[in-house]
């Protein structure tokens, strides 16, 4: 088959395919005409696209930072800037801590419409108890991190301590509003809002001396101002009224210095605030306790060790439960009587003869929180006394 050059098509006879080819284009002139009518108005629209993009981003974040703004202002008098009500600048003066009380309420929903220092009590219970409740979720985030014993210890110390200061003040917190009624006693709030803010300390003190400064660090970012939190709570409620049961008594338990007078020699011999039935088990003889659980190391009571006794004793029980602890040598490890276990009554042969003991101390890498032979793990007064018998109460 021949090839030949392009051109025009020529009449053919019958048989033959009639080509029509136009005529070809001059390249460089496609190049220099047909270009600028193409992209020319492309450009243009590329151009308005991006303007009008930009025009509504910038839109967007106007509008965003006016609804966070807002949002933020809430709380805030119309027309005022950031200036507190009546009722928060009363209650405020009455604290430690008069600005952080002021910013952290002003940025609390519902305190701007408390008409009285009195009705922001529970307003400042519960931003105290929110803000507990985001320093243990955010110190429980790092629990990943790589510690060693000193720092592991004093680490999960805070952790277990924040957890029992968000139980303590929700237990102040339903219990507020119930102080006014006469169903709750004001030295039950008083009692929780104090363990929250020892708890605070203890979890502090725990990291004095280490050396490892992102856990600690970290830590320290999460406490910020929760002792002064509490601080302002404990002067607010104080001052309503309800705990003025402890006025000019600002460090000892007031519960403890209430003995009756005049009632002879049995009155002052217990705090008044104890019912008759727990005097008359405190001056009873230990044979004539009924025990529930006793605990014998010779294998002759209901359990070995006062750690299996406190497994069974009861959860939330309404009742008093008595464990009597047999006379002997009882090394246990780190006894915890947990929130759950309450009105337990744990009673001994006497001083000297019934002991426990562990020998857990500092010097093992852990924090002296967790060198404890014996504790309670709760917001709840512990009652130890020594009378005819050793005796420890965990009272309801």
């Amino acid at each position: 088959m021949g090839y030949e050059r392009l051109g025009p098509s020529k009449p053919s006879g019958s048989g033959s395919v009639a080509t029509n080819t136009a005529p070809s284009p001059n390249l460089s002139q496609v190049s220099t005409t047909s270009q600028p009518d193409n992209t020319s108005p492309r450009r243009k629209k590329l151009l308005v696209s991006s303007l009008v993009v930009a025009f509504a981003l910038i839109l967007a974040a106007a509008i965003f930072a006016g609804v966070r703004s807002q949002v933020k202002s809430s709380q805030q008098v119309p027309g005022l800037a950031r200036k507190p009500s009546q009722a928060i600048s009363k209650a405020c003066a009455l604290t430690r801590f008069p600005e952080l009380c002021v910013d952290s309420l002003m940025d609390f929903p519902g305190s701007l419409a408390a008409s009285s220092p009195k009705d922001l009590i529970h307003v400042t219970v519960n931003m105290t108890l929110h803000h507990f409740r985001q320093a243990l979720y955010s110190s429980s985030s790092f629990s990943f991190l790589d510690m060693p014993p000193r720092v592991r210890s004093a680490y999960e110390s805070c952790v277990e301590l924040l957890d029992d200061s968000v139980d303590a003040l929700s237990r102040a917190l339903s219990s507020v509003v119930s102080v006014s009624g006469g169903q709750t006693k004001p030295q039950d709030v008083m009692t929780w809002l104090s363990s929250a803010l020892t708890n605070h300390d203890t979890c502090t003190e725990g990291f004095d001396g280490v050396g490892d400064g992102g856990v600690k660090d970290q830590m320290t970012d999460a406490l910020k101002n929760l002792s002064e939190l509490v601080s302002n709570c404990l002067a607010i409620f104080a001052a309503s009224g309800d705990g003025d049961d402890f006025a000019g008594v600002p460090i000892q338990n007031r519960r403890l210095l209430e003995v009756g007078g005049g009632g002879g020699d049995r009155n002052m011999k217990f705090p008044r605030w104890t019912k008759r039935r727990e005097r008359e088990l405190l001056e009873m003889p230990v044979s004539q306790i009924q025990a529930d659980i006793i605990v014998s190391k010779d294998g002759n009571g209901t359990c070995k060790t006062i750690s299996e006794a406190i497994k069974k004793a009861p959860q939330h029980s309404t009742r008093r439960t008595i464990i009597y602890v047999k006379a002997g040598r009882y090394e246990e490890k780190n006894l915890k009587v947990g929130r759950k276990k309450i009105n337990l009554m744990f009673v001994g042969d006497g001083k000297g003869k019934t002991v426990i003991s562990g020998g857990k101390s500092i010097f093992d890498n852990i924090t002296t929180f967790h060198t404890a032979s014996f504790g309670k793990i709760c917001s709840i007064p512990l009652l130890d006394l020594f009378t005819y018998h050793t005796f420890f109460t965990f009272w309801k």
